[in-house]
């Protein structure tokens, strides 16, 4: 089971990427669990609590599929630094989950595409500051990760070699 977890600032093309990698090599792709929760960019802990333990369920039931390779787009990283930035601490529970999560390659976005709407981005001017917290927030934990950057084809290629070099041959490859 080969399990890639893609993070970064918003608007830096994670869903696109797991879908693209997912068809690539043939393996499936979990959805951030945020994007169906979320009716606007107003929420609250109670909130954030519940996305993030759907999320974590959500991952553990993907995982426990064994799938060849399993794409996230998003996992606890993610949810950790967003109650960091919105509510200045992380629950206990978000760096046990992380402990205990099985091992995965992380591909952190840069924020080198160009910014999209979307009504539940709350993060527009501040992606390269929150792009370091993420680079810090992989560090501390120890995990492996390799950064994406580029544009359109070129990141994910960037992506597909990172990939390659993790994990050596995966699936259509």
């Amino acid at each position: 089971m080969n399990i890639v977890s893609i993070v970064g600032s918003e608007s830096t093309g994670k869903t696109t990427l797991a879908a693209e990698l997912a068809v690539h090599f043939g393996g499936v792709w979990l959805p951030e669990y945020a994007r169906e929760y979320l009716r606007s960019d107003r929420y609250y802990q109670d909130d954030l609590l519940a996305i993030t333990l759907e999320q974590w369920n959500r991952e553990c039931a993907f995982v426990k599929a064994s799938p060849n390779i399993g794409l996230l787009d998003t996992d606890l990283v993610v949810i950790r630094v967003w109650w960091q930035e919105k509510f200045g601490h992380v629950p206990e529970m978000v760096d046990e989950c992380l402990a205990r999560q099985c091992d995965r390659l992380y591909l952190l976005t840069v924020p080198d595409i160009e910014w999209q709407f979307d009504p539940l981005r709350e993060s527009r001017g501040d992606r390269e500051r929150l792009h370091q917290i993420y680079i810090e927030t992989l560090h501390a934990l120890d995990f492996q990760w390799a950064e994406v950057s580029g544009l359109g084809e070129v990141r994910t290629n960037n992506a597909r070699r990172a990939i390659v070099r993790h994990f050596g041959k995966v699936s259509s490859e």
